[in-house]
């Protein structure tokens, strides 16, 4: 029996890869995520053990099903192909610093404007301990873009563009952290829904658009978008997205989510060839 149905999601898995890899991240990180949805105090979130192996487990779910469904593709070649791009750090140093100084220099901004719009100080300083500040991100990059950048993404460019794709992945990139988001963002009450869209689809498919140009500009460069991504989660550790307290919070959210906007209309505007044209071919197998 578990012979034959680990056969058919196999075969399942080969005739639809991305729908195989969609269904397998959700239903991964949403059940480690989502037992904590009750579990948690109604206070707000409290750190475990068990939490953080649930998190940092259900975090890794886009890149280990990605590897998966890779797997079933093509076995080990698979796995090398999708992988490769991750090791390509022989670029030009000015990419690296786009990929490692974008989100923190816009969180630089978005601290001055909340603080002219807003007042306060929402800079706190290196008040995370540094192994954490390095290692979390870190995880944060390698366990999702391997699979949204580095499996999704060139699934879909060929199929709806550069721009619309980055548009979906971003949709569906902050859909994906729903669970996460009601855990941390619970506190926020009756305003919930427009903290956790601010905070999630809008914000992160303004970064989309900007790593789907960033991948594009530099041959998909993975390791790229797994040091952009490093910098999203650190900037947000440093300096939190936004306040505990319903209608200010959402209101810092946003103006951390309109700067990104910006960046990344910006780059659509300034570098709009490069948002339609796609030249690297669809992967093999790359059926829905």
């Amino acid at each position: 029996m578990a012979n034959t149905v680990k056969s058919r999601l196999a075969s399942w898995a080969a005739r639809a890869p991305v729908t195989a890899f969609l269904a397998g991240s959700f239903l991964w990180a949403w059940l480690l995520w989502g037992y904590w949805i009750p579990a948690m105090p109604p206070g707000g979130l409290e750190m475990s053990p068990i939490f953080l192996v649930s998190a940092i487990l259900g975090g890794f779910a886009p890149s280990l099903v990605a590897i998966a469904v890779a797997w079933t593709l093509a076995g080990r070649a698979g796995i090398a192909q999708l992988l490769a791009p991750l090791v390509r750090w022989r670029i030009h140093p000015g990419w690296y610093a786009v990929a490692l100084l974008t989100a923190p220099a816009v969180t630089l901004i978005i601290v001055a404007i909340q603080a002219m719009v807003i007042g306060g100080n929402r800079f706190s300083g290196i008040g995370v301990p540094i192994p954490i500040l390095l290692i979390w991100p870190l995880m944060a990059g390698l366990g999702e873009e391997i699979g949204w950048r580095g499996f999704l993404l060139p699934r879909l460019q060929p199929r709806l563009g550069v721009l619309p794709a980055a548009l979906v992945i971003g949709a569906i990139w902050g859909l994906w952290h729903l669970p996460a988001d009601y855990i941390a963002l619970k506190a926020y009450g009756d305003w919930f829904i427009p903290a956790f869209l601010v905070n999630g689809p809008i914000v992160l498919t303004a970064h989309a658009i900007i790593m789907s140009w960033l991948w594009n500009r530099t041959g998909g460069n993975l390791l790229l978008i797994v040091l952009y991504h490093f910098t999203i989660t650190a900037s947000a550790m440093v300096v939190p997205s936004g306040f505990t307290d319903g209608a200010r919070g959402v209101l810092a959210a946003a103006i951390g989510a309109g700067c990104f906007w910006i960046v990344a209309v910006g780059l659509v505007t300034w570098r709009g060839s490069d948002f339609t044209l796609v030249e690297s071919a669809p992967p093999a197998n790359s059926s829905a």
